[in-house]
């Protein structure tokens, strides 16, 4: 894939055409959302006012007046919960699916098309639509991508818009991104930590990494069944082991089920060893929720002390 901007069209590329000058973020979010939904291929983004050469593009956004432009007169589509279309929406509401379905290839996550508009309506509700209130003046406040505009240029800066447009698109790519994967993984999390539950035993459930957002299914699951899972155990990405603490509730969070033992907190590998009679222990939160080992079988053993000392 190969991205480049400029002013005319070209050839062998996808052309994709927006207006020149100030960048705005529904315009570029809407460029890194086409990018998003054809990955594979080579995107040439015309910024240009020139009627002449926007008629001879693939696609042009956010100008000439055509379908995903919002600013003739007249236009007036709204979302059924009435917010305006800018050009973010616009581009999301045609590729989003696309866009999504290419994320969860690149993950790995295969998902049906029930889950991908799923993933697309809580994302334009949650992420696209502050993108078009704000362009179309309704209503400006702080969000996902507010952040891309300290990247806009100043009357200071050397007056490059291309060079800024590619940057900020770039910064929202990652973002939106980002967002959609989040999304995708937590659909893959559900049933994966269920296959999970069928082999912990003793209040210990084993995830392949601390990245996980484990929480809230964890939480729902053990509500269902008696509180059964008071510790997740993980490989640490420093080295060694690592357990947290389940919450009781997402509404108590920052509470345990089962805490590690009073005298274990704030102790580090010098001295966690004896106290705890764990060889392997290496550090033991000052808070409780969270200890390391050096070892799987350690922190395994260091759980079943805390929830023996609880009993």
């Amino acid at each position: 894939m190969f991205i480049s901007v400029g002013n005319l069209k070209k050839e062998g590329c996808l052309n994709f055409g927006l207006h020149n000058g100030i960048i705005h973020l529904d315009e570029t979010a809407g460029a890194s959302i086409f990018e998003m939904a054809y990955p594979k291929k080579d995107i040439h983004f015309v910024r240009t006012e020139n009627p002449e050469i926007l008629k001879e593009l693939d696609i042009v956004i956010d100008i000439g007046g055509g379908i995903y432009d919002h600013h003739p007169k007249g236009f007036n589509k709204c979302r059924s919960t009435g917010e305006k279309y800018a050009s973010a929406g616009i581009m999301w509401e045609k590729f989003g699916g696309k866009a999504i379905t290419n994320v969860a290839e690149e993950v790995g996550v295969s998902i049906d098309y029930d889950i991908v508009q799923k993933i697309k309506e809580k994302v334009d509700k949650e992420y696209i639509i502050p993108i078009d209130l704000e362009d179309n003046g309704e209503k400006v406040g702080n969000h996902a991508f507010s952040i891309v505009s300290n990247v806009f240029l100043t009357w200071l800066d050397p007056q490059d818009f291309d060079a800024a447009f590619m940057k900020a698109k770039s910064i929202i790519f990652d973002i939106l991104k980002g967002i959609i994967k989040k999304e995708i993984v937590e659909v893959a999390t559900g049933p994966y930590l269920q296959k999970q539950y069928e082999n912990a035993s003793d209040g210990i459930l084993e995830i392949p990494a601390q990245t996980m957002r484990w929480e809230e299914h964890v939480v729902n699951y053990n509500v269902c069944n008696n509180y059964r899972i008071k510790f997740v155990i993980f490989p640490y990405p420093r080295g060694g082991w690592a357990a947290q603490c389940v919450p009781p509730s997402m509404e108590e969070k920052f509470k345990q089920l089962v805490p590690f033992p009073e005298e274990w907190a704030g102790e580090n590998k010098v001295t966690l060893p004896k106290i705890s009679g764990v060889s392997g222990a290496i550090l033991c939160h000052n808070y409780r929720f969270f200890a390391r080992a050096q070892t799987k079988q350690d922190i395994i053993e260091m759980c079943t002390i805390a929830m023996a000392k609880a009993d």
